[in-house]
């Protein structure tokens, strides 16, 4: 009879366990899509503040004045030196994020080719390299000594080049994805290109249109944060989960994506 009981409270208890788990998985899976749904409006945030810290703080108008000299004016230059490290990093994360993402579609479609490969891995490159650019005209001004001038120049030029680049291929990587609605791919291509529009309109007036050069940052910046848009229409949380957590290898080698 005791051993009778044993067996019929395991058979009760056994039920409960796969719950318990898939519960809990639920909850942490919900957790982590939130997250890396937060993480391109968060990085945005971030530069888009220090954008507004630099006109508030130092009481300028876009329109005088241009954002390397604000980045050069402003102090304690430690508080906008730290939104923009931990906003550029951000950027990073959500490129590659973005990047994960585009591959993972083709993939599944059985699409990808190696000249979207390229593209894909290019468009990344470019957004990367770009706020590395960034980093350097925040850590170094214009009017600085030694060699602070030319690196500031550099990282300008391949801020404003590369950005503009990566805006270009991922509107039409961003075209090749068909599970996206169409007002979404509208709206993510007209900003990117409005972007490049304000940089070669700042370019041709040569320092005239210091206001531009404002909206290009501006622009680029939620360019970027939109992207929660498609990571809500198109969730890769496993994928990405894999890769951030080193676990990608294993996936492959299972079977998985």
């Amino acid at each position: 009879m005791g051993t009778d009981k044993v067996k019929i409270s395991r058979r009760k208890a056994d039920p409960l366990l796969p719950q318990y788990d898939e519960a809990q998985s639920a909850r942490c899976g919900s957790c982590g899509r939130a997250i890396l749904l937060l993480l391109p409006i968060l990085g945005c945030t971030l530069l888009i503040a220090t954008l507004y810290l630099l006109v508030y703080r130092l009481d300028r108008e876009i329109t005088d004045v241009s954002v390397s000299t604000c980045l050069a004016d402003y102090e304690p230059k430690i508080e906008v030196l730290v939104l923009i490290m931990i906003g550029a990093s951000l950027m990073f994360v959500v490129t590659v994020m973005r990047n994960i993402q585009i591959s993972v579609y083709h993939r599944r479609q059985r699409s990808e080719s190696i000249f979207v490969r390229i593209i894909n891995f290019i468009a990344a490159a470019a957004n990367i390299f770009a706020y590395v650019g960034f980093v350097l005209v925040a850590l170094y001004d214009l009017d600085g000594p030694g060699d602070a001038p030319r690196i500031h120049l550099i990282g300008s030029y391949m801020y404003f080049v590369l950005s503009g680049l990566y805006g270009l291929l991922h509107s039409y990587l961003l075209c090749k994805q068909s599970q996206y609605p169409m007002f979404c791919k509208i709206v993510l291509t007209i900003v990117p290109l409005a972007g490049v529009a304000c940089s070669i309109v700042y370019v041709v007036l040569q320092g005239n249109g210091y206001e531009f050069e404002w909206f290009t940052v501006a622009l680029a910046a939620i360019f970027v944060g939109m992207m929660s848009i498609l990571f809500l229409v198109d969730p890769v949380d496993d994928e990405l989960g894999d890769f951030f957590c080193c676990r990608r290898g294993k996936r492959i080698r299972s079977g998985g994506i």
